[in-house]
């Protein structure tokens, strides 16, 4: 894959000399948080070759250091947003790599969400001027926002899907049914049904909300089923509000700042009862979101959370000897911070034979909607763990983000667990 290099982009949208103060441009903020963030990089290039997109086409302009020079000629108003330079901000995975490594401390994440968020908003440019960002484009944005971040609308896909599963139409359907349905992946669960709001429990100490994501009723079904499982074998009485939204993450990284913001904020409000002692979410990236809003309680990714709890407060598991290949999403690893929550929370598993991916501070290319966006790239990306996983040929997979463990399952052609799923088979009675 490959692309034209930086120095095709240098083209003035406007004369560089143009005194902005006298000439002031809507949402100044934005394009000066852009910049301040885009100044604090030295261009030292120790992030380069971190970044998995740049080692796919050895394009400057698809690394980090590149990006943020893209970023900041637009915000300056020294660059056009042609599509050649809408085109290598569209490819950052988000995966926030150059981060992790950063001498500078740059934030990253920050300025290509604000980029891409300035490109939809026209704020670098006049709106003739200006590339539109793939996930703002009609289709993208219909799907992002009508289906993708829709559960119970997902849900009811979901069922049809089933169903044309029973009656062996889902092959076709796979084969012909374009990128989304090569993604499937290769047995689909059972539809969740969240449950209707119920009378009001009383207090109690062990008392959780569990946020299930815009999957949860679809591809994570299985997962909130087990999390279920395993947090009522602990004690924990669990409230699922059955109007929970989506997190916002596609809408954060797509560029929609104001809508991620507003999902949110309703979050927090449907989770506010003060009673919960903690708000636990299903996913790594859901949970990366969710936490940029202040909870009056405590926020834990699931995995973390039970990880923490204090092996006598367990039930006794059954003994399971398995090979278990542990895929770590990028949100877990350099957005929470918990590389190792899955691996602590499997060792609670009696004779389980844990064994950590190679390739696991690489991206496997999913990053929410770039698999479907971006299909070569997400593929080229997920090869390598292919490769990996079928020499080890472990008994099971385990990936605690749903979009890495659905892209990692359609690529090796079997299911990839939700940690979780594990523990729950080995809860007393499973």
């Amino acid at each position: 894959m490959t692309r034209p290099s930086l120095a095709l982009h240098l083209t003035p949208c406007f004369d560089a000399n143009m005194n902005t103060a006298t000439n002031p441009q809507p949402h100044l903020a934005l394009k000066a948080q852009i910049r301040q963030h885009a100044l604090e990089c030295v261009m030292c290039g120790i992030c380069v070759p971190h970044c998995p997109t740049f080692a796919l086409t050895l394009n400057e302009a698809d690394g980090p250091r590149g990006r943020i020079s893209l970023a900041l000629g637009l915000s300056e108003g020294r660059l056009a947003a042609t599509p050649d330079v809408v085109a290598h901000l569209d490819g950052c995975l988000t995966c926030r790599a150059c981060e992790s490594v950063c001498p500078s401390l740059v934030q990253y994440g920050a300025i290509i969400d604000k980029t891409r968020a300035a490109l939809v908003t026209h704020d670098c440019v006049e709106p003739a001027q200006t590339a539109t960002p793939l996930a703002a484009e009609p289709r993208w944005r219909w799907l992002r926002d009508h289906l993708l971040s829709q559960r119970q609308s997902f849900g009811r896909v979901w069922s049809l899907l089933r169903f044309f599963e029973k009656i062996h139409l889902l092959s076709p359907i796979r084969r012909w049914g374009g990128r989304m349905a090569h993604t499937l992946p290769p047995q689909l669960s059972a539809r969740f049904r969240t449950p209707r709001p119920q009378a009001p429990i009383q207090a109690s100490s062990m008392r959780v909300g569990l946020f299930i994501g815009c999957t949860g009723e679809s591809l994570g079904s299985d997962a909130v089923r087990a999390s279920l499982r395993v947090l009522n074998a602990l004690g924990y009485t669990v409230d699922l509000p059955r109007d929970q939204v989506c997190c916002g993450a596609m809408h954060q990284h797509g560029g929609d700042l104001t809508r991620a913001d507003q999902l949110r904020a309703e979050n927090r409000r449907i989770f506010s009862p003060p009673d919960r002692t903690a708000i636990l979410v299903i996913g790594t990236a859901c949970t990366g979101e969710l936490v940029r809003e202040t909870w009056g309680v405590p926020v834990f990714e699931i995995t973390e959370f039970l990880a923490n709890i204090p092996d006598a407060q367990w039930p006794k598991l059954t003994p399971n000897p398995a090979r278990v290949a542990i895929h770590l999403p990028c949100s877990q690893i350099r957005v929470l911070k918990n590389a190792t929550s899955t691996e602590r929370l499997l060792r609670k598993i009696p004779a389980l034979n844990l064994v950590p991916l190679t390739g696991n501070d690489s991206c496997c290319g999913a990053a929410g909607m770039q698999v479907l966006m971006h299909p070569e790239q997400a593929d080229a990306l997920r090869a390598p763990k292919i490769f990996e996983l079928s020499a080890l040929k472990p008994d099971f997979v385990v990936s605690a983000n749903i979009g890495c463990a659905m892209h990692l399952a359609t690529g090796l052609g079997k299911p990839v667990l939700h940690p979780v799923e594990l523990v729950a088979m080995s809860c007393a009675g499973a």
